[in-house]
């Protein structure tokens, strides 16, 4: 009786075949290496853009001077700040540095045209984050503001792309710096402050927080007249008068709980 035998297949068969496997396996490990990256860029990314919601937006956390705030939200807050660019819309947001329940907030005024506003911010400044905002006794709020030409030019408007990006603190100090040393170049401070330029000026040109920019400065102004003005709670200071603020702020720590 005669056995059939199954014909063997090519030599060359199998060497393929593997060869076949080998290519899914790599292509397999490169899409999971992918997959592993998205998801490690999403969990590193996820403390700077959380959404709240379709229709309440998103909020853009800041570190400035080592201290962590919250630059933009674009949904309805917590924060006792007022938005005038949602009016009637509930709790609203402002730039601000430092715990949110701080017993005293120190909030200012400025115009990056007003060298005593410089000098506070360059000189001053970073001295009184560190002694009152870094341990969580003060929050230092910045409300947008400026003079009538300074809108104009587009510097206000400026800041607020830069609160959109998170890096609000950052420009305003960029701003400030390339000022004192002769220049007044938005896109140059936004590089500076490490800005994404493509979305800043699309920022710029869409001129979406105008409104808000004129709602603030004209209504939402705490009846503010010059630079810079300061307000410790309800204490109003005005001028680039650091000890005054910090007598005040030591007076409302005293009577803290």
């Amino acid at each position: 009786m005669t056995r059939h035998r199954k014909p063997r297949r090519p030599t060359g068969y199998r060497r393929k075949s593997r060869r076949r496997d080998d290519r899914w396996l790599k292509w397999g490990l490169i899409a999971s290496g992918i997959v592993l990256l998205g998801l490690l860029s999403w969990f590193a990314l996820r403390p700077l853009l959380i959404p709240r919601s379709s229709d309440q937006g998103y909020r853009t956390y800041e570190e400035f001077e080592g201290i962590r705030g919250v630059s933009f939200d674009g949904g309805i807050t917590e924060y006792k700040y007022p938005d005038p660019a949602s009016l009637g819309a509930g709790h609203k947001w402002l730039p601000s540095l430092g715990s949110e329940d701080a017993p005293v907030v120190l909030m200012t005024f400025s115009d990056f045209f007003c060298g005593h506003c410089r000098a506070f911010n360059l000189e001053s400044l970073p001295d009184l984050l560190k002694r009152y905002v870094a341990g969580g006794d003060v929050r230092y709020v910045g409300h947008f503001f400026g003079f009538p030409q300074t809108i104009q030019a587009g510097y206000v408007h400026a800041a607020a792309c830069a609160a959109e990006q998170g890096r609000y603190f950052a420009f305003e100090h960029a701003m400030y710096q390339s000022i004192e040393l002769g220049s007044s170049d938005i896109r140059r401070a936004a590089e500076i402050a490490g800005i994404d330029i493509e979305a800043f000026q699309t920022c710029q040109e869409s001129q979406r927080y105008a409104a808000a920019v004129e709602e603030m400065v004209l209504v939402d102004n705490r009846d503010v007249q010059g630079t810079p003005t300061f307000f410790v709670n309800d204490t109003q200071i005005v001028g680039n008068r650091p000890d005054q603020i910090v007598a005040a702020i030591e007076a409302i720590l005293k009577e803290a709980p």
